[in-house]
């Protein structure tokens, strides 16, 4: 019974995102892939990460997120540089393509929480909060047991 109740969640939670889909047209015409659309989000969140921060958020070898690095560096949506703090450590940050691509998430946010969004009351954003939150804290939990901490 859960299964189908989930699976309908899942249905229209996808429906959602189809239907929103054409307010990111500017934003897809960036055509970088999901893992590089990864590495840039983790960036913006933090300001500053180091390469092995990276490595260790996004689960995958020093080897992967480098060449991940490398090519969104050349075109600009990240920088790297040496961490002043520790010359062995690289840091990253976001480029100037990365900042744009940011700003652009942020106008297109701004537009569909004011667009449908802001048309439901306050008690269903409070409870649609507070679900997300807690499947995320489930989430998280699950995996720290899978990985044994």
């Amino acid at each position: 019974m859960l299964e189908k109740r989930m699976n309908g969640i899942f249905q229209t939670l996808d429906q959602i995102n189809y239907a929103l889909l054409h307010h990111y047209d500017e934003v897809l015409e960036h055509k970088l892939t999901p893992r590089q659309s990864l590495i840039i989000e983790h960036v913006q969140q933090h300001n500053t990460l180091t390469v092995s921060e990276l490595t260790e958020k996004m689960n995958v070898t020093a080897s992967a997120v480098s060449q991940l690095l490398s090519k969104l560096e050349k075109e600009h949506y990240i920088e790297r540089a040496i961490n002043p703090n520790s010359r062995r450590e690289i840091v990253v940050t976001l480029g100037l393509k990365g900042k744009e691509l940011y700003e652009l998430y942020a106008k297109v946010d701004e537009q569909i929480v004011s667009t449908y969004y802001a048309k439901l009351d306050d008690e269903v954003i409070s409870q649609l909060e507070q679900a997300v939150n807690k499947i995320y804290k489930i989430i998280l939990e699950e995996q720290m047991k899978a990985k044994g901490e």
